[in-house]
């Protein structure tokens, strides 16, 4: 004779639906009390930031990150196409629709950013030699004389003395190109800002943007491994697991998060979850995925043994 328990199981199994509306119910419920209910600022910051700094301390943390980044790698390795060639068409032209967006900086902002000594460098080094070279290639070249008589040797005598006299130009034309350089740094850098910060450029830059997407787009992957090899991967995960415990370690930390959660929570007021998605249309596009995902996981576990020791516990 079977019982209650046995019943149970067997309906459960051989018909999903019961699960499914067990799924709806609960999602329902959710969706319909006050988002107060849902979520409590001072439990979840708490339990947030606990779980925050035990993996900080933990010794395994740096490894495990360390063992992410390198299946990652191995798996990029595996790969020999583009970029382009495993991303979704739709993505790729939402990006760039994105990024082409215009955009005009701020002028004092930008300023701040590019007076720094590293574009100073850059832009001496590139002025210079740029002047320097259009200075010496359009020196008129003294003509040569094959020093067959007395007349040609004193010529030839005058050439050398016109070359020593040159090198001699070319080393002062050079002191007097840097002197200039340093002293238009300021006014390049002026006028970088004001390039940026042009309205009538806006349309360029986006361009700049947009071509930059194809460039990153289209590079084979093993070209992108060799730069990240270059970030010092080894590295990288010390200074993420040292960032991590720097954010862990925060005084304070824990109330900085409930005061974010109490905002959001206030900012809700007394509606339910369903009215605070009203209008983002959230509910509408990810409650039946999510419904179908939950339903096929609670399916998959009403048929293991030890959903059935539960229900047998709770039935008998």
């Amino acid at each position: 004779m079977s019982t209650p328990a046995d019943r149970a199981l067997n309906r459960l199994r051989t018909d999903p639906q019961h699960v499914e509306s067990l799924v709806g119910l609960v999602v329902e419920d959710m969706l319909s009390r006050p988002v107060s209910e849902l979520v409590e600022p001072a439990w979840i910051a708490e339990r947030l930031v606990d779980g925050l700094r035990a993996s900080a301390t933990d010794a395994r943390t740096e490894a495990w990150i360390r063992a992410r980044l390198d299946d990652a790698r191995a798996q990029l390795a595996e790969q020999v196409s583009r970029p382009r060639e495993s991303l979704p068409a739709e993505l790729i032209d939402a990006t760039r629709d994105l990024i082409r967006r215009p955009y005009i900086p701020d002028r004092d902002l930008m300023r701040r950013l590019m007076d720094h000594y590293a574009v100073g460098n850059l832009l001496r080094e590139v002025l210079h030699k740029a002047l320097l070279d259009f200075a010496t290639r359009f020196k008129a070249p003294t003509p040569k004389l094959s020093p067959t008589n007395r007349l040609s040797k004193l010529v030839g005598v005058a050439q050398e003395v016109a070359g020593v006299v040159g090198h001699g130009v070319e080393k002062q034309l050079e002191g007097r190109v840097r002197a200039f350089v340093d002293g238009a740094i300021a006014g390049s850098v002026a006028r970088m800002v004001d390039h940026l910060c042009s309205p009538e450029r806006a349309g360029e830059l986006a361009d700049w943007r947009s071509d930059g997407l194809d460039v990153i787009l289209d590079v084979p992957v093993d070209r992108w491994l060799i730069e990240l090899e270059k970030l010092d991967p080894d590295g990288l995960v010390t200074d993420l697991a040292a960032l991590i415990r720097a954010v862990a370690n925060t005084e304070g930390l824990t109330g900085q998060v409930e005061a974010v959660l109490s905002a959001a929570v206030a900012e809700a007021g007394d509606r339910s979850a369903r009215d605070f998605l009203e209008g983002s249309g959230l509910e509408e596009g990810w409650r039946p995925h999510m419904e179908a995902l939950a339903t096929e996981r609670a399916v998959a576990v009403v048929r293991t043994d030890a959903f059935e020791g539960w229900i047998r516990g709770v039935l008998e």
